[in-house]
């Protein structure tokens, strides 16, 4: 018992006075800006927490990173609908009442899609992927109709793209804007290096010219 206990303060979180705040920090709360701008733009508020937390869940340290984290949940949103929507119209066939089904379809589509995304070796989407089949199996209790649940999907992973191409985009900026300012040192030295060349020929034409006078 004593151990455990040593374990656990000496693995419990602790206030670090150094910490300042990083780049990826402030490329998260800019991803989550222009995510809530986009979805102001477009006029959905449904949109707002979707976008939002697809961008601060692909935002990684590397573009790499952040971009594989990002297809994976997109991904693992169109699988997550596709078993809810599944689960809904696989409950409609039973001859079961509204809370059977909702007590047996889903525990079964869940278990489905977790086998489908490890068998497809797709392990990071099993999370966000058993959410949406959650969510959208759930309207079982709802009774709503097919088209509804594929407009929902459809919403979601529009919105999870859009918070995945904006923190892949925001990511990709600092080395960008890096890249840009080497290249405008390289035509700066080019340019340097050409007015030198310019005055060196110049400077060895003078000479020249004494010497015929």
């Amino acid at each position: 018992m004593k151990r455990l206990f040593e374990k656990i303060t000496d693995n419990a979180p602790s206030v670090d006075s150094g910490y300042r705040i990083g780049m990826r920090v402030i490329k998260t709360v800019a991803a989550v800006t222009i995510c809530l701008i986009v979805a102001w733009l477009i006029g959905s508020r449904d949109s707002l927490p979707i976008a939002a937390i697809a961008a601060i869940a692909a935002m990684q340290t590397t573009q790499s990173d952040t971009l594989r984290t990002g297809i994976f949940r997109f991904l693992g949103t169109l699988i997550g609908g596709l078993f809810g929507i599944l689960a809904v119209y696989s409950g409609s066939m039973l001859p079961l009442s509204v809370a059977a089904q909702f007590i047996v379809i889903i525990p079964v589509a869940l278990l489905i899609n977790l086998y489908v995304c490890n068998l497809l070796r797709m392990q990071e989407s099993c999370s966000i992927s058993c959410v949406v089949t959650v969510i959208v199996a759930s309207q079982l209790t709802v009774g709503a109709p097919y088209y509804e649940l594929f407009g929902y999907t459809f919403i979601r992973l529009r919105d999870t793209l859009i918070g995945v191409v904006i923190a892949t985009l925001i990511n990709m900026l600092p080395n960008f804007i890096r890249w840009c300012l080497k290249l405008e040192t390289k035509n700066d030295m080019s340019v340097d290096e050409a007015e030198s060349e310019d005055d060196a020929a110049s400077g060895d034409d003078a000479p020249k010219e004494k010497s015929e006078k």
